[in-house]
């Protein structure tokens, strides 16, 4: 579904209700036709592409939910900050922003990459800098954040006339955020979340579940961090008996016990160990004969 953000933007609703696999995109009506992130719908991209065009795909980041049909457009070229660009190049190096090679999990996420996301190397044809002042076509001027902590160089997009800020995956959800790949981390997820809830946009659209925040989103911005603090609290009480890590994967704290399989696996992990890691540099747990404990 499509719908009207403002006169130049519009909102490419993703399928189920912009869940992973999926995200919302934004459509920007000006320069031949913009899209933000690839992972929303693939019938109504093409019927943009088709009735008003489409130059080029800004990617906020390279996650899988976002660029999921991006292989379906090689004549398009892609737009990405100086930080992520690289990695669209590169199945090695998504793969190694993960911290999966040397894992159980390499090789199911290579398969899955590659045939469920159907990813193929491509070549980032413009670079994109914070705060950069981009004008699109002759009315659009975008200024676009770099907002590290989900990926390194995560973009979100400030349209000032329209007073829209995209904030792509700082995506304000129950679940709440994803700081688990291997350059990310908890506390520039943070500064950068709360960094955005102060740009004061009067119009902010996120990737995931409802898509539209409108007015200030500072209390929201802060139930969505809880998350984080939550999550720590659960590992703390969990380790109060030392923890292998299959232990601790096993104990789904994030996704919950329903959840089963290698995706989860990765997942549950990769979050738990930012967590346990922060807490072992604050002397609040340690690691010892391979077994995760809370000293507190």
């Amino acid at each position: 579904m499509i719908s009207r953000l403002s006169d130049r933007l519009l909102l490419v609703s993703g399928g189920k209700e912009g869940r992973y696999p999926y995200s919302h995109s934004i459509y920007i009506r000006d320069g031949g036709g913009i899209l933000v992130d690839c992972g929303s719908d693939l019938s109504e991209i093409r019927r943009l592409q088709e009735q008003e065009g489409l130059a080029a795909i800004l990617m906020t980041h390279y996650h899988e939910d976002h660029y999921l049909f991006l292989s379906e457009f090689p004549e398009v070229e892609v737009w990405a900050s100086e930080e992520d660009a690289p990695v669209f190049g590169s199945m090695d190096l998504l793969l190694s922003r993960y911290g999966l090679p040397g894992t159980g999990w390499e090789s199911f996420f290579r398969r899955m990459f590659l045939e469920k996301f159907r990813f193929a190397p491509r070549v980032v044809s413009r670079r994109i800098a914070d705060r950069e002042r981009i004008r699109i076509g002759r009315n659009t001027e975008v200024v676009p954040i770099v907002a590290p902590g989900h990926t390194p160089g995560h973009l979100c997009l400030l349209f000032p006339s329209e007073g829209i800020l995209f904030l792509a995956d700082y995506d304000l959800s129950s679940f709440g955020p994803w700081y688990g790949d291997r350059p990310g981390g908890i506390e520039p997820f943070k500064r950068s979340a709360r960094m955005l809830a102060k740009v004061g946009a009067g119009t902010h659209v996120v990737s995931h579940e409802e898509p539209v925040h409108r007015g200030d989103i500072t209390r929201k911005m802060e139930e969505y961090l809880s998350v984080i603090d939550r999550r720590e609290e659960a590992l703390r009480e969990f380790l109060r008996v030392p923890r292998t890590k299959e232990e601790i994967v096993a104990s789904r704290i994030v996704y919950g016990k329903e959840r089963s399989g290698p995706w989860f696996d990765h997942g549950e992990w990769a979050l738990m160990e930012k967590h346990l890691l922060g807490m072992i540099d604050r002397n609040e747990a340690v690691l010892e004969a391979g077994r995760y404990g809370f000293i507190g």
